[in-house]
């Protein structure tokens, strides 16, 4: 991957984030915040990426670094923090795997799809995992 791929993968994280920072309710002044947590989950899958990382690893670090700036970002602006984890996380979602077993399935290509259904279903396990480890840290400091 070059560098100037990186870049308009970069560019267009922020703008799909910045995009579901709207769905999701984020103010307009704060929607750059939801486009950083964009472009920073892009970062690490690039970094994850080039170190030769399986995607289950990598999507585990990625959730668990979006989930830890959106505590940042949450804590900071004493908002919850799911506003900000989902623009974080979405770009995790494997869509990619879930096309590609679904056009087995309907090819009835039966190692693909076992193959496939693994590897969504690991990706989805990364995610879920990633986003649940980052908040066990932080709750000892939770306000009541």
């Amino acid at each position: 991957m070059n560098i100037l791929e990186i870049i308009i993968g970069l560019a267009v994280a922020f703008t799909c984030t910045v995009g579901f920072g709207i769905c999701f309710g984020i103010r307009k002044e704060e929607l750059y915040l939801a486009g950083l947590a964009g472009v920073l989950t892009r970062a690490v899958i690039v970094t994850c990426e080039s170190l030769g990382m399986e995607r289950f690893l990598y999507t585990l670090i990625a959730a668990a670094i979006g989930t830890l700036y959106a505590e940042i970002v949450g804590r900071h602006r004493t908002e919850p923090i799911a506003k900000y984890v989902y623009p974080a996380v979405v770009l995790l979602i494997p869509g990619d795997i879930l096309y590609k077993m679904i056009l087995a399935i309907l090819t009835f290509d039966h190692a693909a799809i076992n193959a496939n259904l693994t590897l969504l279903l690991m990706s989805l396990f990364g995610i879920a995992l990633g986003c649940m480890i980052t908040p066990v840290f932080f709750r000892p400091f939770r306000r009541k």
